[in-house]
């Protein structure tokens, strides 16, 4: 079981005040991949995440879930599917928790390739 205190947060917020403090994206030298960097909010309990990554068109060209995440800041690879040269995407992320909390923060913006 997760602990505030294996941590060493001092100031972990109870889950429906957790959020995001950043969101970048950087591709990969082939652009068919991207290193996501997030940061959130200390957390009493570990949130979920979902990134969606979108086109122009509202095209879905990627999607990861975080389940039970115990890192306040950390890095990770997500992959476009049907990659043709996009210039613009889109890149939406949410907080959340299974229980009767749902949503508790949502993020997005817009990056190039």
């Amino acid at each position: 079981m997760f602990t505030s205190s294996m941590k060493n947060f001092d100031n972990p917020l109870p889950p429906k005040e957790v959020h995001f403090l950043n969101l970048k994206v950087e591709p990969w030298e082939d652009n068919a991949r991207l290193k996501i960097f997030v940061k959130i909010s200390q957390f009493s309990t570990p949130p979920n995440l979902s990134f969606f990554i979108k086109d122009k068109n509202d095209l879905l060209m990627s999607e990861v879930t975080l389940i039970e995440n115990i890192e306040t800041d950390f890095v990770f690879t997500m992959h476009l599917k049907n990659y043709s040269d996009q210039k613009e995407l889109f890149i939406f992320g949410e907080i959340f928790y299974d229980d009767e909390i749902g949503v508790v923060d949502k993020i997005s913006s817009s990056f190039s390739v």
